[in-house]
C-alpha cells in the first residue's frame, strides 16, 4: 500500500483577526448576509489576504447576529428593571 507523501494541515486555516474584526465592523442586521460577504472580500482584498469563503462568513455573521441580539436583550431588560424603579436582575441575589 503506498502512502502519501503530501502533508495533511492539522486543521483548516484560521482567518486572519483583521478580517474577523471587519466582519463584526461591517455586517448590519437590516443587510443580507451575502452583502456582508462582498464588503469583507473587499476589505480582504485591500489588506492583501485571501477572501473568505460565503460559508465560513454566514457561519461568523449567524453567531455574532445573535451574540448582539442576546446582548440587546439584556440591556432591554437592565433598561425596563430601572424605568420601574427595580435594581437589575444582574444586581439581584
Amino acid at each position: 500500500m503506498r502512502r502519501h507523501t503530501r502533508r495533511m494541515p492539522a486543521a483548516a486555516p484560521r482567518y486572519d483577526q483583521r478580517l474577523l474584526d471587519a466582519i463584526r465592523r461591517v455586517d448590519d442586521d437590516t443587510e443580507p448576509i451575502a452583502e456582508t460577504c462582498r464588503r469583507v472580500g473587499e476589505v480582504a482584498t485591500a489588506l492583501g489576504l485571501p477572501r473568505p469563503s460565503y460559508v465560513h462568513v454566514r457561519r461568523i455573521v449567524r453567531m455574532e447576529r445573535e451574540r448582539r441580539q442576546r446582548r440587546r436583550e439584556k440591556i432591554d431588560d437592565v433598561v425596563s428593571d430601572l424605568l420601574v424603579g427595580r435594581a437589575p436582575k444582574v444586581l439581584r441575589s
